[in-house]
């Protein structure tokens, strides 16, 4: 020992120095070489090793797709991971370039095949469903990190000591297997985000673990004899590394806090609008933008005594100021009868009185209003369509809606849409009235001038929607395919035969209808003659007089 050194033990701390003692003790009871050539045994490339990483695969692919946190355990008890990780982690800190490629090469084929597998079985699997199991490994942040540091650090320490190696591989298997199941069930179903969160928590946790194995090593006189140079490079390699996994880690660590306190303030400040105590929030959902200036959604459902219009404004302002973000709410206010239920209760205590029969009468009425305002919401919630508005009266029994303009729902579709209704209420008289759109034509085939059954239920659909327009007067009108035909229009042909077959269906329905022919000119074009063609086929009704709705 050289008399610069004595001094600068001297002045080492107490701990310190027992530490290195300890650390000196344990580094002369660990056999290094057998260490060694355990870890290079466990990461060798076999057929072994490939088997039991597309069954460990398979097996949790199938628990995630089943949402089965005991099948996935059950993958992780055969997953064969950790020899190859292993030897990375000590190639590392001996700088043994050799193991290091087995090592790569030996990882890569295992995930390359865990892909595969799981690629294929979702592939084909009826289940592609994102289960809760599948997003919690879409998404990784810093103490995914740590959870690999420590598996890391407890992997190295079984496989130094040959202690509770089976247990410590199982740790290490859960924080690989199950993201590289999820890889491959986002490249078969097409969800890429979900694949790059997932291989990105894969390679997190491969780096994090082969690192803290090689930290381990290193402590307990894996590759000590190496230059300082060395040594500096394998320091600066390893908080590199670890920097820049913890810096991306930690921002969708701190999104995923931001995200958790904004669902909790927002669902606290959902009832507030609408009095302490008098509403619940049901169905609520919080959408954050993934990127860009777009507003997060929150979308409840409160349950409320009472409407109160303009909640919307004042939650989104409400929150949006909170925030410092646009935010943009919506509610949908679902009356209930909680004054109904608080009031029927009073009055069964008091029932209980001398006054118990006229009470018992007054409950049985309120439990009537009841039944009838809930049935009354069911058949309001019962109309699919946008409405203009709707008038319910649950002492007659009779539901009138008139219908809202709405693409795509044809006059036939309302009528339907009606005797559906009055089918499942019996008892109620339920109308329909349709948004006034320009009537159907019914088409005729060539030759055709009979009403078949499909058109006859196309000119009764007519005849519906003129009632319920309160139209009593209409035109039925053959198209012509010369002026010379027009000129000629008679009950002798073709199309005054069709117009008066639709007109009589309608005379049964009280309407008054005339048979009139028209001629148009075709235009030039390929498709305007094709049109007229087609037109000549057709009858068309006209109202006689806009007339308005009951």
């Amino acid at each position: 020992m050289s008399t610069t050194e004595a001094p600068r033990r001297e002045k080492q701390p107490p701990w310190r120095r027992r530490l290195r003692v300890a650390r000196w003790r344990g580094i002369r009871e660990i056999d290094h070489k057998d260490v060694v050539t355990h870890a290079h045994e466990e990461g060798e490339l076999t057929g072994r090793f490939i088997f039991m990483n597309v069954m460990s695969c398979g097996i949790a692919i199938l628990g995630l797709l089943l949402s089965s946190p005991a099948v996935i355990i059950g993958a992780m008890l055969i997953s064969p991971l950790m020899g190859p990780i292993m030897l990375m982690g000590f190639s590392l800190a001996i700088l043994d370039l050799a193991a290091l490629r087995q090592a790569v090469i030996s990882l890569a084929a295992g995930t390359g095949v865990a892909l595969a597998t799981a690629f294929l079985i979702v592939f084909v699997s009826p289940l592609t469903e994102i289960t809760s199991e599948i997003l919690a490994r879409a998404r990784p942040n810093f103490f995914d990190l740590l959870v690999a540091v420590f598996s890391g650090l407890a992997g190295g320490y079984a496989v130094i000591h040959r202690k509770g190696e089976t247990i410590v591989g199982v740790a290490i298997a859960t924080a690989l297997m199950p993201p590289l199941a999820v890889t491959g069930f986002g490249l078969a179903s097409g969800e890429f985000e979900i694949a790059g969160g997932a291989f990105f928590l894969f390679m997190t946790n491969l780096l994090a673990i082969a690192l803290s194995v090689t930290i381990l090593a290193r402590f307990y006189g894996f590759g000590e004899r190496h230059s300082p140079q060395h040594a500096r490079w394998q320091n600066a390699l390893i908080v590199g590394v670890f920097l820049a996994l913890s810096i991306p880690l930690g921002l969708s660590l701190r999104d995923i806090a931001y995200e958790a306190r904004v669902r909790d303030v927002a669902s606290d400040a959902l009832a507030e609008p609408f009095g302490e105590g008098d509403a619940r929030v049901t169905d609520f959902d919080v959408t954050f933008p993934r990127t860009g200036p777009d507003r997060i959604k929150v979308r409840a459902t409160v349950l409320t005594v009472q409407r109160v219009p303009g909640a919307e404004l004042v939650l989104s302002a409400q929150l949006s100021e909170r925030f410092r973000r646009q935010v943009n709410v919506v509610v949908d206010q679902v009356i209930i009868d909680d004054d109904l239920g608080s009031e029927s209760a009073r009055l069964a205590a008091v029932a209980e009185s001398s006054f118990g029969a006229p009470m018992r009468a007054q409950i049985a009425q309120l439990e009537a209003l009841s039944a009838e305002r809930r049935t009354e919401r069911e058949i309001r919630s019962a109309f699919p369509y946008a409405l203009a508005s709707a008038e319910i009266d649950p002492a007659g029994r009779r539901a009138v809606f008139f219908a809202a303009p709405t693409e795509g729902v044809s006059l036939s579709a309302f009528r339907r849409l009606e005797e559906g209704m009055a089918r499942n209420y019996p008892g109620w008289e339920v109308e329909v009235y349709p948004p006034r759109t320009e009537l159907p034509v019914i088409g005729f085939a060539a030759g055709e001038d009979t009403l078949s059954a499909d058109q006859g239920v196309r000119a009764a659909d007519l005849a519906w929607g003129l009632q319920r327009w309160g139209v009593s007067r209409v035109e039925v009108v053959a198209f012509l395919p010369t002026a010379a035909a027009a000129n000629s229009f008679n009950e002798n042909t073709s199309g005054h035969r069709r117009a008066t077959a639709v007109a009589g269906e309608l005379a049964k329905a009280g309407i008054t209808a005339s048979v009139e022919g028209e001629y148009r000119a075709g235009g030039s074009t390929a498709s305007e003659r094709e049109a007229g063609a087609r037109r000549v086929n057709q009858i068309a009704v006209r109202p006689v007089a806009a007339e308005t709705q009951p």
